[in-house]
């Protein structure tokens, strides 16, 4: 009888516990935002807010306008310049003595100069310069969208993939306390040991901690998603069980290729030799005299000149030559720096071409090895819960241990958790392997989200949202 009541004080002690390990998890949900205001959006549409408002893509983004406004101040330089002038005045003439009438008169003076380069090689080298420049910053901002697609679909799916580990432990915790119910009824009866319910109090408290801490990664993992969307009243929504992602290379030689040839890292690294060449090219030109064609044309009626000549047009033509013949070695130096600066850029190209690569390769065989991963994990989740059921039948028939239980129930859960890691795995890696042979990340992102979603409807709170 005191064996019962030390039982019963110490359940009282684990209903307690329990009661702490719900306090624990309150902090959880006020941290994360499951609220009933989220709405439920697919990649794609978190994608599309991210575009929309990622501080990374909006600087990419003016760097091009910046990139285009030098490109035309370039180009402005090599077309015709005109100008014109006027001037007015009020004149008078003061003569002291008084034998000479004072004189008032207005004056005025106007006119246009228009003058065209014929000959000069550095404006022009620079304004094919900043033409090159401008390919090199859409480049780039080609990479920053490719970027952003990849860092958004590994903050969503982790997001779904932290949900599922936490709804895995919630599970197997129900599971665990059920069985932990069952256990104290043997005891009461005498028919199972006390070590064996201690077992599984001890493997329920510890789950409990595993419910918390998969409870806090969730929450940081929205937050990560948050942050890259703009908006907090979000909600991903749910992937297919079976999802279908066919890859544009065929192995990973393929992978490299496409990556030589259409990734926007080597695109841009290239953009930046030429850009290279043609500064090269201007420093060159600053050695080549230069040659202006200068027509203008004036008429004046102004001032003092009115006492000895009357109004008259002046009209003017002319070729004007510049050449330095001396700038104290600066122009040597600056050809230098032009040479440093495209020796400079091909190195980046041969980085660029060998990281690329390397990300398409590894990104080739990640997906091939998360692919056969997720195919074992499917069949580890069969066997487990086959495994899990025989051994529950074989405690309520006395042959097995409850210990035996716990493991099976363990063993179940992880393999759940290996499926949905390995599910998460062959997705990123699809779209890493797309990303790093240069697939358009706009025309990528809609491909991701039917291939994740399809067949798996809204909430019908968000139909309802959305027919409205």
């Amino acid at each position: 009888m005191a064996s019962k009541v030390k039982m019963n004080s110490r359940v009282l002690q684990l209903n307690f516990a329990h009661l702490a390990g719900l306090l624990l998890l309150l902090p959880l949900l006020f941290l994360t935002p499951q609220v009933k205001a989220a709405s439920v959006i697919t990649l794609l549409e978190a994608y599309d807010r991210a575009r929309d408002s990622a501080p990374e893509l909006a600087i990419a983004r003016y760097r091009v306008d910046g990139a285009e406004s030098q490109r035309d101040v370039a180009k402005g330089r090599v077309l015709p310049q005109v100008s014109v002038f006027g001037q007015w005045s009020e004149n008078r003439v003061e003569y002291r003595g008084g034998l000479i009438p004072d004189q008032q008169y207005p004056g005025e003076r106007y006119g246009f100069q228009a003058s065209q380069s014929l000959i000069n090689m550095s404006n022009w080298m620079e304004y094919d310069r900043q033409k090159a420049l401008v390919d090199v910053s859409e480049q780039e901002l080609k990479v920053t969208e490719s970027q952003l697609l990849g860092a958004l679909a590994e903050a969503y799916l982790n997001v779904l993939l932290s949900d599922a580990d936490l709804a895995q432990f919630e599970t197997e915790l129900e599971a665990l306390e059920q069985q932990l119910e069952e256990a104290n009824a043997l005891y009461e009866r005498s028919l199972l040991p006390i070590t064996q319910v201690l077992e599984t109090q001890t493997r329920a408290d510890t789950l409990r901690a595993d419910v918390i801490a998969a409870g806090g990664r969730s929450a940081i993992a929205r937050e990560n998603l948050i942050a890259l969307v703009g908006t907090r009243d979000i909600e991903p929504m749910a992937i297919a069980e079976r999802v279908s992602l066919g890859s544009t290379a065929g192995s990973a030689a393929d992978a490299a290729v496409m990556a030589f040839e259409s990734s926007p890292e080597v695109a841009a690294a290239e953009e930046a030799v030429l850009a290279a060449r043609k500064s090269i090219a201007r420093e060159k030109g600053s050695w080549v005299p230069n040659v202006d064609l200068i027509v203008s044309s004036q008429y004046s009626d102004v001032g003092f000149d009115n006492l000895t000549s009357p109004p008259r047009t002046s009209d003017s033509i002319q070729i004007s030559v510049n050449y330095p013949l001396f700038e104290g070695g600066a122009g040597s130096a600056r050809l230098r720096g032009a040479w440093a600066e495209f020796y400079t850029a091909q190195q980046q190209v041969e980085a660029a071409k060998r990281a690329g690569e390397t990300r398409a390769r590894s990104a080739w065989v990640q997906l091939q090895a998360a692919s056969e991963r997720v195919n074992a994990a499917r069949q580890a989740v069969k066997t487990s819960k086959t495994n899990l059921d025989a051994s529950r039948k074989a405690v309520k028939a006395g042959t097995a241990r409850v210990t035996d239980v716990l493991l099976a129930m363990a063993q179940n859960t992880r393999a759940e958790r290996d499926l949905s890691a390995a599910r998460f795995q062959r997705a990123m890696g699809w779209l890493e392997l797309e990303l790093a042979t240069g697939v358009d990340p706009v025309v990528l992102a809609p491909r991701l989200s039917n291939a994740l979603h399809r067949g798996v409807e809204r909430p019908p709170a968000e139909q309802a949202a959305e027919e409205e």
